[in-house]
């Protein structure tokens, strides 16, 4: 809308001006009106106005004062003067002044819209030039943020890319000019996490608040760190924070007192994102463009043992192989899953993923990269047993709550959540009548087979004739209850026979057999050799 104000020591002229101006269609607005030049210059100088309307001769200051007064305090207030034909050399030689128009009296309705409709096409088109250059302006500053974060982006695909001071210049305006490299990556944990969410992901990636708290720690790295930096590039993605820094070396101290600052600035927005927390860590220092990369996977793989040592400090890139791979607790737990599938029991699989925790977190020197890798890859061993349509899109979910988890034991809840909630899903899918006492019965054998069993002692369980409950065994599992129970036998044979060394009659024993030559030569049915040769073979 543009703004009006009508000046007139005559009152009548003030109102047959307002009367005569077709301000709706014009797009404009009578904002005020006034009866001398004083006034009209303190109305303008306390509020916009876009264009004034006056009398060539009115008390207080003349015409000519008035507009040099107005040209002062307003520059883009277009001035229309009223004259009559006495004051018309008056008027002529106020033009010279910069006034926009003049009319003469008495005023006609179309050389007064007239004046105002050319005032009006002026001004707009002087606001989209402004409007155009303003945004050429916030387009320039954009692409060249852009230019620059791509630096961080493209390093996060390859992290192997080939860099040099001079690319850092002329490809991404990275002005490179001190010796030291290092990259500062800060990662967002959803800390309460009950289950994982399978059906929808995180869909706060791109909330408001999050946005809002990322503005902020930039804000504190901006004052914190610009000074000792000779430049920094920052680049946000979801829950995770980048920044490349390049300083000089002899202010490293300063500089990790610095990100010591922020990480402790941080605590105090913790109300903007409820139950998340932030883990700050620092990749290794590098002295050339080329190795930044290297920076980012320590910064990165540094950033996961916050599963170990928490968020309270800073996170450094420590150097170390790994010590759980040699301790082959995916062995087991393939052998778990394996069987829990087959009889349906969530308990096994979970306690199992239970055990691997503990294992992992009381192991001396474990890494929180090998914890997140053993995670990830108990979700993966377990989905590839599974035919669900969509699998990857499961995994993915899975991965990414594993990512978001914030300690040991968030890790373990998600991993028990996932594998849990998929035989639950498989069981609700497979569940009746005959499917139920089948699996009730696999899963007493499987918790009971080193005990005395029999067909009747379950039918008898589960209120079932033993000819019926046979027959539906049978049907079911395609072999017959005793060679069934003879076979998780076995089974559970080899593996004591593998893994342990206990003797070939204790191993007998411990599965539910009281005759060893019966067990010999039911395991050589099954094998092909005697448990001593088997032993051998594969111990």
């Amino acid at each position: 809308m543009t703004n009006v104000l009508i000046a007139d020591d005559e009152e009548k002229i003030c109102r047959l001006i307002l009367a005569l101006g077709d301000w709706s269609a014009l797009g404009m607005s009578v904002t005020g009106t006034v009866s001398n030049g004083v006034e009209a210059a303190e109305y303008i100088k306390n509020n916009h106005t876009d264009i004034l309307i006056t009398d060539i001769r009115m008390p207080g200051l003349n015409g000519v004062e008035l507009i040099d007064r107005i040209h002062r305090i307003s520059p883009s207030t277009r001035v229309i003067i009223v004259s009559g034909y006495a004051e018309f050399e008056y008027a002529q030689t106020a033009l010279h002044y910069g006034v926009s128009d003049y009319l003469l009296k008495p005023i006609n309705k179309k050389q007064l819209n007239d004046a105002l409709r050319k005032l009006k096409d002026k001004i707009d088109g002087e606001k989209d030039r402004e409007t155009t250059l303003e945004n050429t302006k916030t387009q320039l500053v954009t692409n060249e943020s852009t230019v620059r974060s791509s630096l961080i982006s493209d390093i996060i695909i390859n992290p192997d890319l080939s860099l040099s001071e001079d690319t850092l210049r002329d490809k991404y305006r990275f002005n490179a000019g001190k010796d030291s490299y290092r990259f500062l990556c800060i990662k967002l944990d959803d800390g309460d996490i009950a289950k994982v969410r399978q059906d929808d992901k995180d869909s706060r990636d791109a909330a408001p608040e999050r946005d809002f708290f990322w503005d902020k720690i930039i804000s504190v790295l901006n004052v914190l760190l610009t000074d000792l930096c000779h430049d920094m590039v920052t680049l946000t993605q979801g829950r995770y924070l980048y920044a490349l820094l390049n300083y000089s070396s002899k202010n490293e101290d300063d500089l990790r007192k610095a990100v010591r600052g922020c990480l402790h600035q941080t605590n105090s927005f913790r109300g903007i994102l409820r139950n998340e927390q932030a883990a700050f860590a620092l990749g290794i220092q590098v002295r050339t463009a080329d190795d930044i990369g290297r920076s980012l996977r320590a910064a990165l793989m540094a950033l996961k043992d916050r599963l170990i040592k928490g968020n309270a400090h800073i996170l450094d890139a420590e150097p170390s192989t790994g010590v759980l791979y040699d301790k082959k607790l995916l062995d087991h737990y393939s052998n778990t899953v394996t069987h829990a599938l087959e009889v349906m029991d969530k308990d096994e699989i979970t306690e199992e993923i239970d055990r691997l925790g503990s294992i992992a977190g009381d192991t001396p020197g474990v890494r929180g990269w090998e914890i997140y890798e053993l995670a990830e890859q108990m979700g993966s061993m377990l989905m590839m047993r599974l035919d669900f349509p969509d699998k990857k899109r499961r995994l993915d979910d899975y991965n990414e709550a594993c990512d978001n988890s914030a300690s040991l034991e968030d890790l373990i809840q998600i991993a028990g959540s996932f594998a849990g909630g998929l035989i639950d899903e498989i069981r609700s899918q497979r569940e009746d009548s005959s499917a139920r006492p089948v699996r009730l019965a696999k899963q007493y054998i499987s918790k009971h087979y080193a005990e005395p069993v029999t067909l009747e002692g379950i039918s008898e369980q589960l209120n079932l004739t033993p000819t019926y409950f046979s027959a539906l065994f049978k049907k079911e599992t395609g072999m017959g209850f005793s060679k069934y129970l003879a076979k998780h036998r076995i089974d559970a044979a080899k593996e004591l026979l593998r893994e342990s060394n206990l003797s070939v009659s204790e191993v007998c024993a411990r599965v539910g057999y009281s005759d060893t030559r019966h067990f010999n030569r039911i395991f050589e049915q099954d094998a092909g050799v005697k448990p001593a040769v088997y032993r051998k073979l594969y111990g």
